[in-house]
């Protein structure tokens, strides 16, 4: 691809309250996954495999999480003297502002800088809750190749996957390609058993992008841009891409739940990371884990600089974890740091960082509703 062809803007802007507390400190974008990456690693390596060298990241609060995962960008290629990336964190607040006439000015200054300064001919804009790798390179040469204003990426996923999430959007699409409606789950009923789920990734010209950006000033409209592309979105000819691979909606903390345990089955976790695009994450140097000589494991993933002398099935287990002997985990998420004293017990659950299990406590929830323990929590027996 032409080095400057397509910069990108990633919006951690979605609604998060069905991720709490796992979201009370970080953006969905930022939750880790699979033991090493976090989510917002499968959007940087699809810019990174499709030679992006400017993206921009809105983020509705604080933006401390992201900026210790990303550092400079380098991992992804954008740490370059001709680009780079560039975060905008307190949107949430920025809005408040706003709409109290606290503040006036241009609410979209800071999108339309890095639009400019970017001076690429095209930008992807994405949200970061939908877990996929997309090969952007040949949905821009699909979009290039056609005569559209604008292209949408859908998925086409059964009915179950979007019923009953109201948030979420479904495409209706003619036979040539195009895109002629935009809806909300519930609002039109679906026929059928598949609908087009809209994943919620644009290509679109760079000058389009200022151009909705100021209709929506024209409006007195300030809102995140996922909300102002949907609200102008058919205003343009939009051609709708679709994407064959893993897709994933991580919209609660089942969501988040249920597609972690999944990478523990080998065709979810083939069909997500052992594709033609790689997925990227910035690295860390650490020990070995260390097996106990009374440690018992059955289906787990389990990272480096772990200490592992209990019994773990069914679940992952991230960096610095302490399980210790006659301790049991089962079917739960162990996030960096925790430790889990001798006989306790840890079934269907997420344990945020530096969580501390003490001996015989036993902490619960079920498939259902795994119990999520907020991050330096203390849980005695």
């Amino acid at each position: 691809m032409k080095k400057n062809k397509l910069s990108a803007i990633i919006n951690m802007t979605e609604d998060d309250n069905k991720l709490a507390p796992l979201t009370d400190s970080r953006p969905i974008g930022a939750l880790p996954f699979a033991c090493r990456y976090r989510l917002l690693d499968f959007t940087l390596s699809s810019l990174s495999h499709a030679d992006v060298r400017s993206a921009a990241i809105f983020i509705n609060e604080t933006g401390r999480s992201v900026y210790d995962h990303i550092r400079s960008g380098q991992a992804w290629d954008l740490d370059t003297n001709s680009g780079g990336i560039f975060t905008y964190s307190q949107m949430k607040h920025k809005k408040a502002l706003y709409e109290a006439a606290s503040r006036i000015g241009d609410f979209y200054e800071d999108h339309k800088i890095f639009i400019e300064r970017a001076n690429s001919e095209y930008v992807f804009i994405s949200g970061s809750k939908i877990l996929s790798s997309v090969n952007l390179v040949d949905m821009l040469d699909t979009f290039e190749a056609g005569s559209a204003e604008v292209m949408r990426m859908y998925a086409k996923k059964e009915k179950s996957f979007v019923e009953y999430h109201p948030d979420e959007n479904l495409l209706t699409i003619d036979d040539k390609g195009y895109v002629t409606d935009l809806a909300k789950e519930g609002v039109t009923p679906i026929e059928g058993e598949t609908v087009n789920f809209d994943m919620n990734m644009t290509i679109m010209p760079a000058n389009i992008l200022l151009e909705i950006i100021d209709k929506a000033n024209a409006e007195n409209l300030n809102d995140n841009l996922d909300q102002i592309i949907e609200k102008y979105l058919l205003d343009y000819t939009v051609q709708a891409y679709e994407h064959k691979g893993f897709v994933a909606n991580i919209d609660s903390v089942k969501a988040y739940y249920d597609t972690s345990l999944s990478m523990l089955e080998g065709e979810a976790f083939t069909s997500l990371f052992h594709t033609e695009l790689p997925i990227i994450t910035r690295t860390h140097n650490g020990a070995p884990t260390y097996y106990g000589k009374k440690a018992e494991v059955h289906n787990a993933q389990i990272a480096t600089h772990t200490d592992i002398r209990g019994k773990i099935s069914h679940s992952q287990i991230s960096r610095k974890v302490e399980v210790h002997e006659g301790a049991e985990v089962e079917n739960s998420i162990l996030f960096q740091g925790c430790v889990i004293e001798e006989g306790a017990r840890v079934k269907h659950a997420i344990l945020d960082k530096r969580v501390y299990v003490e001996a015989g406590a036993v902490v619960e929830g079920t498939p259902e509703e795994p119990l999520v323990v907020a991050k330096n929590t203390r849980i005695k027996a």
